[in-house]
């Protein structure tokens, strides 16, 4: 794909981890394509030295191990890097801090090489000791509670997985011995949250914690930040790789979607993201760009399996009945999201034609319902869009809300703002709930383990021996038709127990300004600024 892509693309499972020859450009080369990639002229003019970005949420911290959430994603995927990026608009990984890697026959041994000459944003320098330091913050169960990727990437003995040891072999070269084998290891290790690196020296300056002093080898740096209104990041002066054209970078928390689009018209910021559809004709209309691309996500309702009144799959399944997917998903997102029939996208489920939830029929859930004596349900869900959800969870619920009045149930919809609806997942009593999740590196098992490892992005409850036995299978399994197979009969199993009905995979969605040059986004919802640019 090129630098002038079209705003919408056809995407598949081998072509998203593999890219193609017209994405081969390097991430710093600002050569990439994506949601509105677009090159300038050299006569159009100078060079405006700041970029205004206004974010959907307030970024939970700067510490890329301990958060998870878009607004802290694109910030850290600025401020820090990992050994490895993904190429382009793919998630191929190319070398990023290792210049290479080796891996053993039996694929549990990997020695990396890394890069030269690399600084920190504190000026210490980028080495063995650090990826060590790195590794070893979140290995053995060491993670504290809120590094929500320290299991995943690194494992612990009780689940067999992740890395067992870590050692530096010299100054730049470094070896991991994995527990099992594990075929995303290197997809994840180009994450843009979880696996970046931080200097050890401000991870002893800040007791371990960089949440409020975020200190990578990013093309940028933090200047300040004032919580819940603005990040300021600063070009790094001593980055090793292409310097940023933009030299000051300032994000503005804006969590209502319509004060975005507003500022994004009267020239208060030059980009906006998580669009919902009846902006985007606004913002076109004001002359700046909307562009969409199939985006890494899955929105879905969650059944909380602990409920007295959901333990039973069959009413579980009548819930699914009583709602018209296909209707909500038109209704709220129009063109810009397709209604799921799994819960990984399309691109990452060849086979999603395979899976099959229960189809809509109201007279069928109301009986079932009526006999199972489930008149009344309450859900929880959020108010701030997403990038998974532009409409907000609020509305969404609202939705499933009018389907079920139809069938006999009332449902108490309590809405959050996001930020209190992270606490209230685990302090409130709900049946239902709404939530999401976007890739993080376009592996199957990034979406499927989420019901294996009881994330707090789930919420169900939801454990059984079978799945957690599958999940460890498919994460060993090299990549080709026996590891599609598992995680079709994954993706069945879902259907059968029914811990969460998928209800939609929402573009990537994004608006910015003539102004703006070489705009990208990655599907997995973040942007690297490194090569934008804005005319003066």
């Amino acid at each position: 794909m090129g630098t002038n892509a079209a705003s919408s693309y056809a995407l598949t499972r081998r072509s998203f981890l593999t890219g193609s020859a017209t994405v081969a450009a390097l991430l710093g080369a600002g050569a990439l394509s994506g949601c509105g990639s677009h090159r300038t002229s050299s006569s159009s003019g100078s060079t405006a030295s700041t970029l205004t970005y206004a974010l959907n949420e307030d970024p939970q911290a700067l510490d890329p191990a301990r958060v998870n959430d878009f607004g802290s994603l694109e910030l850290s995927a600025n401020l820090y890097e990992g050994l490895f990026r993904f190429k382009g608009n793919t998630c191929d990984p190319e070398p990023c801090l290792a210049t290479s890697y080796d891996v053993s026959d039996d694929g549990l041994t990997y020695t990396f090489h890394l890069r030269k000459g690399v600084k920190f944003h504190d000026g210490t320098d980028f080495d063995a000791n650090a990826v060590v330091t790195n590794f070893e913050r979140q290995m053995n169960g060491k993670g504290a509670e809120d590094m929500g990727y320290a299991e995943m990437v690194f494992g612990t003995d009780e689940t067999g997985t992740g890395v067992k040891s870590v050692t530096a072999k010299d100054s730049h070269t470094v070896v991991a011995v994995l527990r099992a084998a594990c075929t995303p290891f290197v997809r994840n290790l180009a994450m843009a949250l979880g696996t970046p690196i931080v200097s050890p020296t401000a991870l002893k300056k800040h007791n371990g914690n960089l949440s409020t002093a975020p200190c990578g080898t990013g093309p940028y740096k933090l200047s300040s930040w004032e919580k819940g209104s603005t990040v300021i990041l600063k070009s790094f002066s001593d980055y090793w790789g292409t310097k940023p054209k933009v030299k000051r970078v300032v994000f503005r928390v804006m969590p209502e979607s319509a004060a975005r689009v507003t500022a994004l018209g009267n020239g208060e910021v030059d980009v906006i993201t998580a669009i919902e559809k009846s902006a985007a004709l606004t913002v076109k209309k004001a002359g700046s760009t909307v562009k969409a691309i199939d985006g890494l996500n899955t929105s879905y309702m969650i059944f909380n399996t602990a409920s007295e009144k959901l333990k039973d799959a069959k009413v579980r399944k009548a819930i699914c009945q009583a709602i018209d997917v296909e209707e909500i998903v038109s209704a709220l997102f129009g063109k810009y999201a397709t209604a799921a029939h799994s819960l990984m996208p399309e691109f990452l489920a060849p086979y999603d034609k395979d899976v099959s939830y229960p189809d809509y029929d109201p007279d069928a859930a109301k009986a079932t319902l009526s006999a199972a004596g489930v008149t009344e349900l309450t859900c929880l869900t959020y108010t701030t869009a997403m990038q998974y959800n532009p409409a907000g969870g609020k509305a969404l619920a609202e939705s499933v809300q009018g389907y079920l009045d139809k069938v006999g149930v009332k449902l108490t919809v309590n809405a959050y703002d996001w930020t209190t609806f992270r606490s209230k997942r685990t302090e409130e009593y709900f049946d239902l709930a709404f939530a999401g999740w976007a890739g993080d590196n376009g592996d199957p098992d990034n979406f499927m383990s989420l019901f294996a490892s009881g994330s707090s992005a789930t919420m169900s409850a939801y454990s059984d021996d079978e799945y957690k036995s599958l999940v460890a299978k498919g994460l060993a399994t090299p990549d080709g038709s026996a590891r599609d197979d598992i995680y079709l009969q994954l993706e069945k199993k879902l259907t059968q127990d029914l811990p969460v009905l998928p209800i939609s995979h929402a573009k990537t969605v994004c608006g910015y300004t003539p102004k703006v040059h070489n705009f990208t986004m990655h599907p997995t919802g973040w942007s690297k600024l490194v090569g934008v640019s804005k005319t003066a």
